[in-house]
């Protein structure tokens, strides 16, 4: 009964193609304004959830604040929800980028938070458990390095712990603020360009 829920929901309710069934292996694309990235993705689970390129589909929710300082008017390019045992499932938040810096790193976790409240939403109307939340993000180069003359930057928010963002990128210490900071996996994946100047990679999750 669920699943055919479910499924009138996806197949009745909501725009066509808005969410598709994948098998273990996905191919997603992304066309940015400084080139094309192509990215394989692996699976274990055979029933998985697709929601490809997010960013451009319309998924705005209307009670949130608009100040782009908050970023929930943004989107990640791709949403996964891979299908566990027990009617549970994984969550996979993708974003595909050439290169990261400081700036751009910061605007990437805006869009992680609310692609999150979002996936939530989505998994609620269609009674997905999410069991775990891992996000991703695909680049050709990584900046770490704050320039000398943002020393505000180094000092971090008042009254909240400093994490430096080689310890965020590579899933050592990162977090989203949601009132309090709370934990969650992030994994880049190094991409690289190919003889048509596209960036690809590949992806095995799970």
């Amino acid at each position: 009964m669920l699943k055919n829920k479910r499924e009138f929901i996806m197949n009745d309710l909501m725009v066509s193609g808005f969410i598709k069934h994948e098998n273990q292996e996905i191919f997603l694309v992304e066309n940015e304004e400084t080139g094309k990235s192509e990215l394989r993705v692996r699976l274990q689970s055979k029933d998985n959830l697709c929601i490809a390129n997010a960013d451009e589909k319309k998924t705005e929710l209307h009670f949130f604040q608009p100040e782009r300082v908050k970023s929930m008017y943004k989107r990640v390019d791709h949403i996964i929800f891979e299908h566990q045992r027990n009617n549970k499932w994984k969550l996979y938040l993708i974003e595909m980028k050439s290169s990261v810096g400081e700036k751009k790193w910061g605007e990437i976790k805006g869009k992680f938070r609310a692609s999150y409240l979002l996936a939530q939403g989505i998994a609620g109307m269609l009674e997905l458990e999410i069991s775990e939340t891992v996000m991703f993000t695909t680049f050709e180069k990584v900046q770490f390095a704050l320039p000398d003359t943002m020393p505000s930057v180094r000092r971090g928010n008042l009254g909240s712990r400093f994490v430096r963002m080689e310890q965020e990128w590579s899933g050592e210490s990162f977090g989203l603020n949601f009132g309090e900071r709370i934990s969650f996996s992030h994994i880049p994946v190094q991409m690289v360009r190919n003889e048509k100047d596209v960036l690809v990679g590949d992806l095995t999750a799970g």
